[in-house]
């Protein structure tokens, strides 16, 4: 006799599937939309034209351009890549060679350290997409460039620290990433430092990884926008990832609040709820069936508009969140942290 799905399992299960498809979003979004390799040679050969014809450079910005190209060209990058970094005909950075220069410089600066370069390219299309101005998207960059940078250094200090690693480059710079995008989307640096502390504690028994200390850190940051305060957030987060819970769980429980902050349950009481849930490590099924039955949610709360969820890319819009670009007021870009200084974003 064929068993029949509950719908608390319905539920869990669309849950998973929407928190993968945050996980991958970036990714699947930025492999659908590159165009095929291109031949380096003919590369080299049409931006070096553009170069030359180039009004407004001297003859050092020139060579530097060049040996650009070269650097760019010789870590593999495509024909796509290359004209972000080289708008040298139109759009952003036409006849402005301090800042194509500049682009170009933050991007090699992170692949000359293996350091992954697609959130800073996502930012650098995103930007020229959206028109945004010459001195915004300078910022965002430096953020992020900086938001990079300090994911890897929690990453390195988690692993010296005895959290297991990735079998892979490829999940390193993946782990990086995912860190880098919670920072933009609005977490502290000492938040993600306090989980990276409990998931060095945890570490000590041998059944931490680098893929838990990240979920903790996504967690964190959903729970911040559920509505939690960030000092809550962290807690929560960090009890997660102390008393066992899986990396699929503590995904799970970000969306779980996501999608509760919509209910129409009180959301305290939600909140009150899942930090004593965390506490007593109550498994991923009861916690959704109680979920539902508070009113926080339900199957028509687990997809946003058009199938995406808010946090589906680096920079998007949470729940009182703006991380996304934009072409006009000041952001409070500082360097340090998410996108939520002031405002956020671009």
């Amino acid at each position: 006799m064929r068993k029949q799905i509950t719908i608390v399992q319905l539920v869990r299960l669309t849950i998973l599937v929407m928190a993968m498809s945050t996980i991958t979003g970036m990714a699947w979004s930025q492999d659908n939309s590159t165009s095929a390799l291109q031949d380096p040679d003919q590369i080299r050969h049409q931006i070096r034209e553009q170069i030359d014809a180039h009004q407004g450079m001297d003859a050092p910005q020139r060579n530097h351009m060049r040996n650009n190209l070269d650097n760019c060209l010789g870590h593999g990058m495509n024909g796509e890549e290359i004209q972000a970094l080289f708008p040298l005909e139109g759009g952003h950075g036409s006849g402005n060679a301090e800042l194509m220069l500049a682009m170009q410089d933050q991007v090699l600066a992170l692949v000359d350290l293996d350091l992954p370069m697609d959130p800073m390219m996502t930012k650098i299309m995103e930007g020229r997409m959206k028109n945004v101005p010459a001195d915004r998207l300078e910022r965002v960059l430096t953020q992020t460039g900086n938001n990079i940078r300090y994911s890897h250094q929690m990453l390195m200090g988690a692993i010296e620290g005895g959290v297991q690693t990735p079998h892979s480059g490829s999940g390193m710079h993946d782990a990086n990433n995912e860190l880098a995008h919670c920072l933009w989307d609005g977490l502290s640096e000492d938040g993600m430092d306090q989980i990276r502390e409990r998931a060095m504690n945890r570490a000590h028994d041998g059944t931490c990884t680098t893929d838990q200390f990240v979920a903790a850190c996504q967690a964190a940051t959903q729970f911040a926008h559920s509505g939690m305060n960030q000092d809550q957030a962290v807690h929560l987060a960090g009890e997660a990832m102390h008393n066992g819970y899986s990396a699929t769980d503590m995904r799970t429980m970000g969306f779980m609040m996501m999608s509760g902050s919509g209910g129409d349950g009180h959301h305290g009481e939600m909140v009150a709820n899942m930090q004593e849930w965390v506490h007593e490590g109550m498994n991923m099924d009861e916690m959704t069936h109680h979920m539902m039955e508070g009113g926080w949610m339900g199957p028509a709360d687990m997809m946003g508009a058009g199938g995406q969820h808010g946090m589906d890319n680096m920079g998007g819009s949470g729940p009182g969140h703006d991380g996304g670009m934009h072409g006009g007021g000041d952001g409070g870009d500082d360097g340090h942290g998410g996108g939520d200084h002031g405002g956020g974003g671009m």
